[in-house]
């Protein structure tokens, strides 16, 4: 631990050895079929496996905890494991709220997901990517995201003070191919969208995050 300002209470405290992408995540990553363990990870410059997890002094204790309850183990329930992906047997025997030819649309409410966890943990990731600059496993440092005015109303809402921001919306899309059950990436901005948009992939599940008053691409 360090002594400092937690990012998200604002109060002064011993600081936790954050993850910015939940260490349980990395965990599932380890595969005990290979001669290295590691996950691989891959950033602009280097693609190679590695123990070395993105993280750094930002929570404290308290806020670490918040962040666990309302968001990170109810995901953690339903993503991939390496063996089973729980919401897609969910979805499997659920009714679809409409379908297209490419894809099937699911009511996450009707179906039994808890959506307002997903959508805390989706925005405590973005908003974990707009405050700090993250050191990268290979060198580099991630992208600082920016989230206009919503950055203090989506703290508030992370902080427990306040409800989620009306004008933040969060979609989920769940894979099933390999490449997106295995893995998983940091927050980016979404291009050629007319609103905000942030994405990220974590272990199957794809989430998006549009947020401002113009949101017709949600």
């Amino acid at each position: 631990m360090q002594r400092g300002i937690c990012k998200l209470c604002l109060q002064t405290s011993d600081l936790l050895d954050s993850h910015f992408i939940p260490a349980a995540m990395y965990k599932r990553l380890r595969n005990a079929s290979t001669k290295n363990l590691n996950p691989v990870i891959v950033t602009s410059k280097v693609t190679s496996s590695t123990s070395r997890q993105i993280k750094h002094h930002l929570l404290c204790s308290d806020c670490e905890d918040r962040f666990n309850k309302n968001g990170e183990m109810e995901v953690l329930k339903w993503v991939s494991d390496g063996k089973r992906f729980p919401i897609v047997e969910l979805l499997g025997r659920s009714v679809p709220f409409s379908m297209a030819q490419d894809f099937t649309v699911y009511s996450g409410t009707t179906v039994g997901i808890d959506t307002e966890k997903f959508a805390y943990f989706a925005l405590s990731v973005v908003w974990r990517a707009a405050v700090h600059q993250w050191d990268l496993p290979f060198g580099g440092m991630t992208t600082v995201l920016d989230l206009g005015e919503l950055e203090e109303p989506i703290r508030q809402y992370l902080l427990g003070a306040s409800g989620m921001p009306e004008d933040a919306a969060v979609v989920l899309n769940v894979c099933t191919d390999f490449g997106s059950i295995g893995s998983f990436y940091p927050p980016a901005r979404i291009e050629k969208v007319s609103s905000q948009a942030f994405g990220f992939l974590t272990l199957g599940v794809v989430f998006s995050i549009y947020i401002g008053s113009d949101r017709s691409e949600e």
